[in-house]
């Protein structure tokens, strides 16, 4: 992913922005890649709201997952990330600039 708009940097944001997604995405990097059951397994968070915030996730398109038999596995998406990076710092440069301007 080179580059995003507007509106997928906001869900990005969204996503991440919700403590208990930050956690579980954390907890996905950490694994490399993690089962659906096991994703809340060492974290805070309560099984009957996990696959709502995969859901989250997935929809911003920070993490994957795919089908082995009758469970599901996540990966992050490491390119979503590194795009909302790029647009962040872009904004950033941006910023200064204009901080930069007279007047």
């Amino acid at each position: 992913m080179d580059s995003i708009d507007d509106l997928r940097a906001l869900r990005i944001a969204r996503a991440l922005g919700d403590p208990t997604r930050f956690v579980i995405y954390r907890h996905i990097i950490d694994a490399g890649e993690m089962r659906c059951g096991d994703v809340g397994v060492d974290t805070p968070v309560q099984a009957s709201t996990v696959s709502h915030h995969l859901r989250v996730l997935s929809e911003a398109g920070l993490i994957g997952s795919r089908r082995e038999g009758q469970g599901v596995y996540y990966r992050v998406i490491s390119a979503s990330l590194g795009g909302y990076l790029r647009f962040m710092r872009n904004l950033e440069r941006k910023g200064r600039l204009h901080a930069s301007s007279p007047v």
